[in-house]
């Protein structure tokens, strides 16, 4: 499978290298071009090629195959496109796409807490560049749940990616290119993820927050900690990607202030090993919060780990067997 997926990629980097020099573009905006080819779809800029140059690259398009593969496959290889072009841009950190090794997390917590077969309303209220949610969507899928699923992000141009991905995968999303910060979202979500942007929030703002800060900027990232709560259904879960060091800023007050409001729960802070990291300022952790109702009930105690390296097997299949025993303890696991 591997040396699939590298033959793949290889194919599919030079035909985007070949657009890039060719339309005078950066690579994620060729990234998009040759979405649109391998969904055979017109685009303005490709078809200012001669047409022989045109011929060509759908002919390599052709010689891909990308159809033929598997939806895990195919998901892998544009993952690691998306990581390459991000990489080649020298776009900045809240662009990167979420890593396998932390949306398998994500995937677990929620695949435990909705019971298998059933309708489920998932949000992810920062999109970007799709990958998260296509990883989630994917596990629950396996379990035969029904999903609406809506996707929120403010960047036009990776809110253009997001669609491309799902298009390539199949995927029925309804993204909406929106604030979630300022403008409002419906309250009915079973489950909210989200690898949150991290930073200040650049404008002030327009109506009243638990996390905001009384002088100057608020991050924006606590913002959406609590607007991803105000979006679930009583009962419902977030499982939101957050700096690790959430609870050691200036601002962390405001967080644990929300965290101890009377309708949020806070059930969770998983931590992950150093070594997925570029530094100690960019490691992540996932905040796992309940909405208070329904047979919703404050964890006890909050469950605070750090997920074992992923290569060591016996050690995260201890872990897991160590999250689903306190899962079903309180309430957080449905079969």
């Amino acid at each position: 499978m591997f040396e699939t997926i590298e033959k793949k990629i290889k194919q599919l980097q030079q035909i985007q290298a070949t657009l890039a020099e060719k339309l005078d573009m950066a690579a994620i905006e060729a990234l998009v071009v040759m979405f649109e080819l391998l969904l055979e779809q017109t685009d303005e800029e490709f078809e200012t090629l001669p047409i022989a140059e045109q011929t060509a690259l759908k002919t390599a398009i052709m010689e891909v195959s990308f159809d033929a593969l598997s939806s895990e496959t195919k998901r892998q290889v544009l993952q690691l496109l998306l990581v390459a072009a991000i990489r080649e841009d020298g776009l900045q950190a809240n662009y990167q796409v979420t890593p396998d090794a932390i949306g398998m997390w994500v995937g677990f917590l929620v695949e435990q807490f909705v019971a298998k077969n059933e309708a489920v309303n998932l949000l992810d209220i920062t999109t970007g560049t799709g990958n998260l949610l296509a990883t989630v969507q994917q596990i629950l899928t396996q379990q035969g749940n029904q999903l609406t699923i809506k996707g929120i992000e403010n960047d036009d141009t990776m809110i253009t990616v997001a669609s491309g991905l799902a298009a390539l995968l199949s995927l029925d999303w309804h993204l909406t290119l929106q604030d979630a910060v300022a403008e409002p979202i419906n309250a009915n979500q079973d489950v909210v993820i989200g690898d949150l942007p991290v930073g200040y929030y650049p404008v002030a703002l327009n109506q009243t927050y638990m996390t905001q800060v009384d002088d100057g900027l608020t991050y924006v990232h606590h913002l959406l900690i609590e607007k991803a709560v105000q979006a679930l259904r009583p009962g419902g879960m977030a499982a939101l990607i957050v700096p690790a060091d959430l609870f050691d800023t200036e601002q962390a007050p405001n967080v644990l202030k929300f965290l101890q409001a009377d309708d949020v729960y806070f059930q969770a802070l998983l931590q992950f090993p150093a070594k997925l990291f570029a530094s100690p300022k960019a490691a992540k952790a996932i905040l796992v919060l309940q909405k208070a109702g329904q047979d919703a009930a404050q964890a006890t105690p909050v469950m605070l780990a750090r997920t074992p390296e992923l290569a060591n097997i016996a050690e995260n299949k201890s872990f897991v067997t160590e999250m689903t025993a306190w899962m079903t303890a309180n309430h957080l696991l449905h079969e």
